[in-house]
């Protein structure tokens, strides 16, 4: 598997050289997104990535910073596969944890380019916790976190995932409480993603240090004001941490598992 980080920023004011949040995971040809922040197509095409090769976009939850660039990557899926049609005939699966959100979004598409009218379908399901995507050898579990909360008629609006591919796990936080609502997801963790928009990060890396549940590795995204300040310097101090590799991702960082 391999992991591209599209975005690394929060729900900040907007930040030099920063996006929101967004990464993608590449294997055998096929290519999955994990929440999409502003601009998340673009940086993902001027990389080289291959857009066509798109299987299933998973959304964490509905605050701006993980969603705002989904209408644009649809659209760009669209404008790409009319001049290669690669996608024809091909389903795209989007995974909304509120089901409220594709009307608007569908609805603000409509009155683009063409009416957005593809040629390849869009499959739109809702998460729950457990196993939502098997295929392919990839395996994708959602488990609910407390940062949005329970609706009484919406259910759990915000998730972690867990992705497992040849021998390999990835678990991603979402936007969380704390350790308590993904320490379920980390039993032979290769790689954590944990969100630092609402958590120091220092205080996070010693918490999975102490737990026993520690990751190989430990990558800090959707970085908050602590990180923000003084990169350089948190990432010093995680450095000095004991039973713990933590490092601090960046737009345009890549990791493989």
């Amino acid at each position: 598997m391999n992991i591209r980080i599209l975005g690394s920023c929060s729900g900040t004011e907007p930040m030099p050289e920063r996006r929101h949040t967004s990464f993608t995971l590449e294997r055998a040809d096929a290519l999955y997104w994990f929440d999409a922040g502003e601009g998340c197509s673009r940086t993902a095409h001027l990389a080289g990535l291959d857009l066509l090769s798109t299987r299933a976009i998973f959304i964490s939850h509905t605050h701006m910073d993980h969603i705002g660039g989904l209408p644009n990557l649809l659209w760009t899926l669209r404008k790409l596969d009319s001049r290669q049609g690669r996608l024809a005939g091909k389903t795209v699966r989007l995974y909304l944890p509120d089901r409220r959100a594709w009307p608007a979004i569908s609805a603000l598409l409509s009155l683009s380019e063409g009416g957005f009218q593809c040629k390849f379908n869009l499959d739109i399901r809702d998460i729950s916790d457990g196993v939502i995507y098997d295929e392919d050898g990839l395996r994708v579990t959602a488990l609910h976190t407390s940062h949005m909360g329970h609706d009484a008629q919406y259910g759990w609006r915000a998730f972690g995932f867990s992705v497992e591919a040849d021998g390999k796990k990835l678990v991603y936080t979402g936007d969380t409480g704390g350790y308590d609502d993904y320490a379920p997801l980390l039993e032979n963790c290769d790689l954590l993603l944990h969100e630092t928009g609402h958590h120091d990060p220092l205080a996070a890396a010693r918490r999975l240090a102490e737990s026993g549940r520690a990751p190989k590795r430990l990558g800090f995204i959707h970085h908050g004001r602590t990180i923000l300040a003084d990169p350089e310097g948190v990432q010093a101090r995680l450095n000095d941490l004991d039973g713990i590799n933590a490092q601090i991702l960046n737009d345009g960082d890549a990791a493989q598992l």
